[in-house]
């Protein structure tokens, strides 16, 4: 008896528990969510000395009060019409991603369960892989 009154317990728990990541925008009873992010590093123009490929870059921006996790976008355009890397679930307030040689642009986003709806987009910044014949 024993057993089941323990898989009752952790069974409740499990069901009881809300994955953070299953955040649904749009309750009209939750307020507004806060300023969009903003970026910290690499600062927006920056380009890279080194010469390594792919080279890992770390994309962080300051902390959101609330924030839950955050959602992360790299496009190749100032567009944002070509996605080369996205992280939907990144807990804390820095992502790393791999590049080669070009020009990448990107911009980050909130979220809670404690708000309405996501935190708009930041602004977008650039940085650069040089190639080594520059």
């Amino acid at each position: 008896m024993d057993v089941v009154k323990r898989l009752l317990v952790v069974a409740l728990l499990v069901l009881a528990c809300k994955d953070p990541y299953d955040f649904e925008p749009g309750d009209p009873t939750k307020p507004n969510p806060p300023a969009s992010p903003v970026l910290r590093s690499p600062p927006d123009g920056y380009s890279t000395e080194k010469y390594v490929y792919p080279q890992d870059v770390e994309l962080v921006w300051y902390p959101v009060e609330r924030a839950e996790f955050y959602q992360v976008r790299v496009y190749r355009d100032s567009l944002r019409q070509q996605l080369v890397a996205a992280n939907d679930r990144v807990r804390l307030v820095s992502a790393v991603f791999s590049f080669g040689v070009g020009q990448y642009y990107w911009c980050v986003r909130a979220a809670s369960r404690q708000w309405n709806d996501y935190t708009g987009w930041s602004v977008t910044w650039r940085f650069i892989i040089p190639s080594p014949a520059r």
